[in-house]
């Protein structure tokens, strides 16, 4: 297995392959946290909140900020960033959706994310996390979806 890639000039490193939790007869598990969110009948879903999701759970990542790349089949689908990378992918981000974050107000990024990753491994595909380590993650991150239009990225960042 590669262990570092370039993307652009910028080096990462393979942090994990993200395999969605799965069921006995081996298909993830789809999970509708939006049906338990106390003001469902007040509040309208965010564009990304309609689900399915998933749950999975990525180990070891660094605390520090920095840049991460999703890929899918080894084709780049996704770049982002985070000032606590650990906490970015973990039961509090991407790896966990909870109920208020399928409504307006809510993380409609990390709904976006955690539905694409579901899709893709009910198709069987190889879905992989790679880390850059950085203290200028606004301005790499802003580089990497500039040149390369990632297609699950959906908002170009400011410069």
């Amino acid at each position: 297995m590669v262990s570092q890639r370039a993307i652009l000039e910028f080096p990462f490193t393979w942090a994990a392959q993200i395999e969605p939790n799965r069921d006995a007869s081996g298909q993830p598990i789809e999970l509708m946290p939006q049906n338990r969110y106390a003001k469902a009948a007040t509040t309208p879903l965010n564009p990304n909140g309609a689900g399915p999701f998933c749950r999975f759970t990525v180990k070891n990542l660094s605390q520090s900020s920095g840049v991460y790349a999703v890929t899918v089949e080894g084709q780049l689908v996704y770049v982002g960033k985070g000032q606590n990378l650990a906490e970015r992918w973990g039961p509090r981000g991407y790896s966990a959706i909870h109920p208020r974050n399928c409504y307006v107000g809510g993380q409609s990024t990390n709904c976006k994310v955690n539905h694409r990753i579901l899709v893709a491994a009910h198709r069987n595909r190889t879905i992989e996390l790679w880390i850059h380590e950085t203290d200028q993650p606004t301005a790499v991150e802003s580089r990497l979806i500039r040149s390369l239009d990632p297609p699950w990225n959906s908002q170009v960042p400011r410069a």
